[in-house]
């Protein structure tokens, strides 16, 4: 498939490690010029991208509307406009802990990155945005599915995919849509659960760079007539019944 990506304007949150740097790894092979925001910019191999363009760093903290605002300056001022936005930023607080033993900080953390982070980026880029142009938001399959200890990230990634459908209602010019991966390979994910548990799950696990893949798709031409939909990719374990059959 001829995903038409060459030229395109990307700017990319959470593009130092994990989905948000295989997205813009992805975008920058496609042709794409790319600008990825992180508040961690420069602890990373983000510049380390042999034989595919150069992308664009910019630090930036997507809970800081000034900060944020700024960067996203710099981002149109080096691109000359913006066709896509992809929004990657994301922490998943503290996994396991039931919700009575959780902070009040804590939560807000989490939903400050996950929620307001999301609704300030496109908040800040629209008016920047293509005709035709598209935001494409990384939710989770814990929108939708649960374990305990997780109330704090799911209430967050449930939200994406309401602020999903809500920005495409709002946003005439471009199409939202978000990505909504079960457990994916990163070091955040590492960080979480640790490595064997990845390294010798019994489960499905996915690459960032599958990821990105569903990314690049929602956010490209051919994928036009989508608009404000949420891309379960969870090996069609939601599909499936818990009781006995």
């Amino acid at each position: 498939m001829q995903l038409s990506l060459t030229g395109k304007n990307v700017l990319v949150t959470g593009g130092a490690s994990g989905i948000g740097l295989a997205c813009a790894r992805a975008f920058a092979a496609e042709g794409a010029r790319v600008v990825a925001l992180d508040r961690s910019v420069g602890s990373t191999d983000i510049h380390a991208l042999p034989a595919i363009p150069a992308i664009h760093t910019v630090r930036a903290d997507v809970t800081d509307e000034a900060d944020l605002g700024a960067a996203v300056a710099e981002a149109v001022s080096h691109l000359g406009g913006l066709d896509v936005v992809v929004g990657c930023a994301g922490i998943s607080g503290p996994v396991g802990t039931p919700l009575v033993e959780t902070s009040a900080a804590d939560i807000a953390a989490v939903l400050a990155v996950n929620v307001t982070g999301q609704l300030l980026l496109a908040k800040l880029t629209y008016p920047h945005l293509s005709d035709g142009g598209a935001i494409v938001l990384l939710a989770s399959d814990s929108a939708f599915v649960s374990a305990p200890g997780m109330v704090p990230y799911c209430a967050s990634k449930g939200a994406v995919v309401a602020l999903t459908r809500a920005l495409a209602v709002e946003f005439d010019r471009v199409r939202v849509n978000c990505v909504c991966p079960s457990i994916v390979d990163t070091p955040m994910a590492r960080g979480d659960l640790g490595d064997a548990a990845l390294d010798q799950a019994d489960f499905p696990v996915q690459t960032a760079d599958e990821v990105a893949g569903h990314v690049l798709y929602l956010a490209s031409p051919p994928a036009r007539a989508v608009n404000g939909q949420a891309l379960l990719t969870d090996f069609g374990y939601s599909a499936r019944s818990g009781f006995p059959a």
